[in-house]
């Protein structure tokens, strides 16, 4: 298949392109800085500014999967006016204008949503059914209106997926910064350690990626997490053994949201998520479906 992938040279991206180049496809990527994106992943990529350029026709010419990636990392950089708008604007815009310049040849387009999504708090557990209510935090603001804009494609005949990821582990991400807290003998419980971590391995998020792009069948949101989520306290110890490190000192709320801000909330809050789509309808095989050993498969042959 022809495939055109945009936030390719991010945590995900960057395997996923790995991935789909093994299994013989035909990849272009846009990206803001194509040499290096180009380099990095040894495909043709192309020069894309989102928010000042449309999407260049020769990325689209007989384009069959279009996978948006597209997205400023919410984990870097506190939450200012400013870096929200980018936040926002960097999924918003960016799939508007791919979904526009959709062209005939066209027949799905994959794309980024997460499980902030979801209320975010307690435990009481959530599945695709959730209607999403009027009045919504900024997360769920991002998520909804980026599923919205995604979904316009189907008025196009155009098969459409959301991935509501949840947090991916592999390095890189959310691990990448904890390691150096863990290997300190530092890390442990966020707050009470009771929160819901709705976690997926990187290598299963990849898969869902793939089977979504090529499988006829996945279409609307699909809740992208492992069926056995773990709460924070067990996160804390599970990451602590396979480094060889104590994980029981708690690290107090407020010190995340001062080195954080608002980010911190993705730390703090409660997501009890479930992969039902996943299970149910699509049949998929988790590679890792229980965290000490998607822990142990990252850190115990490194």
């Amino acid at each position: 298949m022809n495939i055109l992938i945009t936030g390719a040279t991010g945590f995900i991206g960057q395997h996923l392109v790995q991935r789909l180049q093994q299994d013989q496809h035909t990849i272009t990527v846009l990206s803001r800085n194509s040499s290096k994106a180009s380099e990095l992943l040894n495909v043709p990529a192309l020069e894309w500014d989102y928010a000042t350029q449309d999407v260049p026709a020769e990325a689209l010419h007989d384009c069959q999967i279009i996978i948006n990636l597209m997205g400023e990392n919410l984990g870097e950089g506190r939450w200012t006016k400013a870096r929200k708008h980018e936040i926002y604007a960097s999924r918003i815009l960016s799939t508007r204008k791919l979904v526009a310049a959709a062209p005939d040849s066209l027949q799905a387009f994959v794309c980024g949503s997460a499980i902030g999504i979801y209320p975010g708090t307690g435990d009481d557990l959530y599945d695709e059914s959730y209607a999403v209510p009027e009045q919504l935090s900024f997360m769920q603001t991002i998520c909804h209106d980026w599923e919205q804009e995604a979904a316009r494609i189907e008025s196009k005949g155009v098969r459409r997926v959301s991935i509501r990821t949840g947090v991916v582990l592999g390095h890189g991400g959310m691990l990448k910064k904890l390691l150096p807290v863990f290997k300190l003998g530092l890390g442990g419980p966020v707050g009470n350690g009771q929160q819901w971590l709705p976690w997926i391995h990187l290598e299963d998020i990849v898969s869902v990626y793939c089977n979504a792009a090529l499988d006829t069948r996945y279409r609307g949101p699909v809740n992208a997490v492992s069926p056995h989520p773990a709460r924070y306290r067990e996160f804390a110890t599970a990451f602590g053994n396979v480094l060889h490190r104590p994980a029981f000192f708690p690290t107090p709320a407020f010190i995340l949201k001062l080195a954080l801000g608002e980010a911190a909330a993705l730390a703090l809050n409660s997501y009890h998520i479930a992969p039902k789509r996943l299970l149910e309808e699509y049949g998929f095989q988790f590679k890792f479906d229980y965290l000490p050993a998607a822990l142990a498969d990252l850190f115990n042959h490194h």
